[in-house]
Parts: C-alpha cells; sequence; structure tokens
C-alpha cells in the first residue's frame, strides 16, 4: 500500500474510532499530493540496497507544559492562554514540520494538556492537520506537572489513569485515538507497567530531571525492550533486554556526552552552530556503529520557540544541517527517515 493510501486510510480509522469513543474528532486537513511522504513501506528496511547498514532518523518535537495542565498544576513560565505565545508556537511547529516534509520526512509531535486544552478551547487544528500530513502525534509528560511533587510514590494505577487522560486530550484535539510513543516520566520504577496500562508501547528520550543528563548506559543506536524502568541511579532493569517486554526503548543514537539531549538550551553549550556541529559529529558515529541486518536509529529533539539564534533567519540552522548532513546520507541509502512508531516496527519486525 502506497503512503498516500495509507495515511488516509489510517486518519480516516481513527476519525470513526474517535467518534466511536465520544471524542470529538478535530477536523483534518486533506493532505495535498506534494506533501506526501516518499518512502512506501511502513516498516523501513534494516538493509539499504548495497547491503549496507540503514541508519533510521527522525526529529522529534516535545511541546513543554506552559501554562496549567488539565489535573491543576502550573508553572509561572510563559502560558498557552497567552494567544500571541501559542500562535507563535503554532507558527513554529508549522515551519518545522514543513522544513522535515520537504524532505520526504515526518516528524514525532509530543503534546500535553496545558497546549492540547488551549487548541481544543480555540479550534485550532494544527495537530489535526500535522496527523493529516503524516506526522506522528505523541505524548510528552512532565509527571510532576500532571501528578505533582514526589509522583514516583504514588501508584501504577495513578500514573495510568493520568496518561489516559492526557491522551485523551490529545485524541480530542488531533483525531488520533491510537497513540503509541510517550516522552517523559524517567525516574519512576514502575514507569513501563504504567504506560502498558495507558496503551503506549514506544519510549525514548531518557534524560533525568533532577541532573540534565542521560546515563552512558542508554547510549547506542540499537533499540531494545528494557525489563523495567529506572530510579535514575540503578538501570540494572532498564538496560536489560525482555524479549516479551511490552515497550521498546529507542537509543537516541552514538554520543559522547551525558548532557546531549540539554546541551542546546545550555549557557555553554556554544549556541546552534556548535550543537548542530555536535549533532553531525553524533550523527556520523551513528553511521559507524550500525550494523548491517540490524535496526539502527538516530533521533533528536527540538521545541517550539527554541530557534532564536539569528532573527533574521531563525530556522536557517536546522535547514542547513538538513541540507549539508542528512540530504546527502538519504540519497545515498545510509540514512532513511523514519517516525519513533516507524522505528519500533522495524525492531519488531526484524529477524
Amino acid at each position: 500500500m502506497n503512503s498516500l493510501k495509507r495515511i488516509l486510510l489510517s486518519v480516516s480509522i481513527l476519525m470513526l474510532a474517535s467518534l466511536a469513543c465520544g471524542l470529538p474528532a478535530a477536523p483534518a486537513t486533506q493532505p495535498s499530493a506534494e506533501n506526501q511522504p516518499t518512502e512506501a513501506e511502513t516498516s523501513p528496511p534494516v538493509e539499504n540496497e548495497a547491503g549496507g547498514a540503514v541508519l533510521l532518523f527522525d526529529i522529534g518535537m516535545h511541546i513543554e507544559p506552559m501554562g496549567e495542565t488539565a489535573q491543576g498544576y502550573a508553572n509561572n513560565k510563559s502560558d498557552y492562554r497567552n494567544p500571541q505565545f501559542f500562535e507563535r508556537h503554532v507558527a513554529d511547529m508549522l515551519t518545522l514540520t514543513q522544513i522535515v516534509e520537504a524532505r520526504g520526512g515526518r516528524m514525532t509531535i509530543q503534546a500535553q494538556s496545558p497546549f492540547t486544552t488551549v487548541a481544543l478551547e480555540s479550534g485550532n487544528t494544527i495537530l489535526a492537520d500535522l496527523a493529516a500530513r503524516g506526522h506522528e502525534i505523541a505524548l510528552h509528560f512532565h509527571e510532576d506537572a500532571h501528578l505533582g511533587k514526589n509522583p514516583e510514590r504514588l501508584s501504577v494505577q495513578q500514573w495510568c489513569d493520568v496518561m489516559k487522560e492526557e491522551l485523551g486530550y490529545i485524541a480530542q484535539a488531533s483525531g488520533v485515538t491510537d497513540i503509541r510513543y510517550w516522552s517523559g516520566g524517567n525516574l519512576y520504577v514502575n514507569l513501563y507497567e504504567a504506560a502498558e496500562c495507558a496503551g503506549l508501547d514506544v519510549n525514548s528520550d531518557w534524560k533525568s530531571p533532577d541532573t540534565q543528563s542521560t546515563d552512558m548506559s542508554l547510549i547506542g543506536v540499537n533499540p531494545w525492550r528494557p525489563a523495567g524502568g529506572t530510579d535514575g541511579v540503578d538501570f540494572t532493569l532498564f538496560t536489560q533486554h525482555d524479549p516479551n517486554g511490552a515497550v521498546v526503548f529507542l537509543p537516541e543514537g552514538q554520543y559522547d556526552k551525558t548532557n546531549f539531549a540539554s546541551m542546546r538550551r545550555s549557557d555553554d553549550a556554544g549556541g546552534d552552530e556548535a550543537y548542530f556541529e555536535y549533532l553531525k559529529e553524533s550523527l556520523y558515529a551513528s553511521l559507524k556503529a550500525a550494523q548491517a541486518g540490524k535496526v539502527n536509529v538516530f533521533h533528536f529533539t527540538v521545541h517550539p520557540g527554541e530557534f532564536l539564534g539569528d532573527p533574521q533567519d531563525p530556522f536557517g540552522v536546522i535547514e542547513k544541517f538538513l541540507t549539508e548532513v542528512v540530504d546527502p546520507l538519504v540519497a545515498s541509502g545510509q540514512v532513511q527517515w523514519a517516525t519513533y512508531s516507524e522505528m519500533a516496527d522495524a525492531y519488531a519486525a526484524q529477524p
């Protein structure tokens, strides 16, 4: 089935499922022909035509909890209930997704209730529009923002219920009910039990919210099914593969710094140019680590509102990275665009 038929069929099924569940499905924009993915297969190959390793590549987007969550917790930062702030972030989302679409790729957009509730109340269809254009819609879960202080003490059922509540708002705002991927909740030992309860089965972007760092045991290019979660100190179960595990974990690539996931917004990172130079080095290192016959992945995260380096051309830095680094690798067959769930499906389907 080609990509256009697959996307239209998936959207139709999801909209019907949404109505069946009593959720008001947001209107979806009909995707135009030039916006269709170039890849025809659902599960990307593990080898290119020359028999070499393929590195599955994507860009994820975290939408932070700016304002009050559906559970009544609020921060003192910027608020999506400010119409100008909300619309500026929506504009960033559109710009970034169009940059990726121009290359045949699709992003994994991860939202939570400060954004989704405002989208619903204002009638903004950004998430439904992006879903109709083939982008994956997912959950970004800042646990404190939804469960309060010390959420690691709460039960699996409490976590599950709140994750389901968040997924419900995303479904209403996007028309997507089969949401599989989430990021966040990283210090909860029973996280994978809660996620399975909520119907989620793909995870990544592990970073300690306390130290803003990623343990080096999670670095690599090959996914696995963790035997359990972590408290941020003991990674024994997290790094142990369980063939029957319900969740596929996607490492972010062959990075060599513990702060790679947070360095972009660090004062010591050296700005956008230095960050994307580091991304280039890490992507090349991931290509070297990739193995033919296995699923190999590399991805990184952006946020709406963070491209502020050059006011005349704020997105030039990411376009330059994609044009000079990623596009040639795609053309050579060494790199292939894939959403996070597509990466997990490729891993599940490998021999």
